[in-house]
């Protein structure tokens, strides 16, 4: 397939606006000799022609495709349709509840994460495996949370906290859930992006100071029962901790289109 540039387009639509410019002027000038309001008319023709054709011309060089791709910092609505910032802020109607942290790609859905954070501890009992990947490159936050909640226990009230209370955390009541390790490093990538957004919504920015660390979802795969991976809010850097220890974590969110 032969691609054509849009320098290349540009210069292929000038010749062709300059060859029909030519051919006007030169049927012009063969009615010169005709009545003077006979020619004045087809003077006054050719004007328009030109004129609208130069205006076209300066439409289409300036036209932009539009983008239906969304965006790391569009605002997620309570409906779960995304906005542009600029356009959300703009209307009264739809409730802003998250903000878009990642795009959708091959290996991962859009995401979103929401405007508060939580406090709680990974798991209230020591020695007790939540049932996680323990995968450091995994985008399985979702399979993760939802071991997690699964692992609660009846009889003995034992089981993950933090996760118990992603149930109930979504303003519109659907699920939220704790990020992967992986997830939880692309959340922090676009922090900076995203803070000025959340807080323009009413939310909790995200920590960016080296003395925050939050909660993953991820545990550490050769000691599941009694430790689990901190991230680093400043760098993405990940620590081993106790799994009974209290500390923030951003309950993020999935979105998913139909096609």
């Amino acid at each position: 397939m032969i691609k054509v540039t849009q320098s290349k387009r540009k210069s292929i639509s000038i010749l062709r606006v300059l060859k029909l410019i030519r051919r006007i002027i030169s049927i012009a000038y063969k009615v010169h000799h005709q009545r003077s309001h006979s020619r004045k008319q087809y003077y006054n023709w050719c004007l328009v022609i030109m004129g609208t054709m130069l205006v076209g011309f300066n439409s289409c060089d300036e036209y932009e495709p539009k983008d239906n791709t969304i965006h790391v910092g569009y605002v997620l609505c309570e409906d779960h349709s995304c906005m542009r910032p600029e356009d959300y802020f703009r209307q009264s109607k739809q409730k802003g509840i998250g903000v878009v942290f990642a795009e959708q790609t091959k290996d991962h859905p859009l995401m979103a994460v929401m405007l508060e954070e939580i406090n709680n501890a990974f798991c209230d009992s020591l020695g007790l495996s939540n049932g996680t990947s323990g995968s450091l490159t995994a985008f399985d936050g979702v399979a993760n949370t939802r071991s997690m909640q699964n692992s609660y226990l009846t009889e003995t009230k034992k089981g993950s906290p933090l996760a118990m209370q992603l149930f109930h955390f979504h303003g519109g009541g659907q699920s939220d859930y704790l990020p992967s390790v992986a997830e939880q490093r692309l959340l922090i990538a676009s922090a900076k992006v995203l803070n000025p957004i959340i807080e323009q919504l009413g939310g909790t920015p995200i920590a960016l100071d080296g003395d925050c660390w939050y909660w993953t979802s991820t545990e550490v795969a050769d000691n599941n029962g009694k430790q689990a991976w901190l991230c680093s809010a400043a760098n993405g850097g990940i620590i081993e901790t106790p799994k009974t220890e209290k500390h923030k974590a951003r309950a993020i969110i999935q979105i998913n289109y139909g096609n």
